[in-house]
């Protein structure tokens, strides 16, 4: 996807609309692979790349996940049994690699 360049910014800029997540990305310059090293940057995966990713939350403030978000950070923040569960399930698939992407990520 190519960037545009905004001169009032400085900046070369990408808009796409993504759903809520994390994302991995490089950059394409003069045909070389790379990462931005002024941008968050993950651990070497299982191939040894390491890129550059985006925490991506969704803009509706009534969605589950940003619901979620607001209780879990509020000042008594509780899980459900059924939450606790499944975030442990969740984090003990994870391999070392993937938990410190994951970590970074919330």
């Amino acid at each position: 996807m190519p960037l545009k360049f905004e001169k009032e910014k400085g900046s070369w800029i990408l808009e796409k609309e993504l759903p809520e997540g994390c994302y991995e990305y490089k950059y394409i310059v003069d045909g070389e692979w790379k990462c931005n090293k002024h941008e968050l940057v993950t651990p070497r995966n299982e191939d040894g790349h390491v890129n550059n990713y985006v925490q991506v939350f969704a803009n509706d403030p009534d969605s589950d996940s940003a619901k979620l978000r607001k209780r879990l950070t509020g000042e008594d923040p509780v899980l459900t049994m059924d939450e606790q569960l499944q975030v442990r399930q969740f984090l003990e698939g994870l391999s070392i690699e993937r938990l410190q992407i994951f970590l970074k990520c919330v």
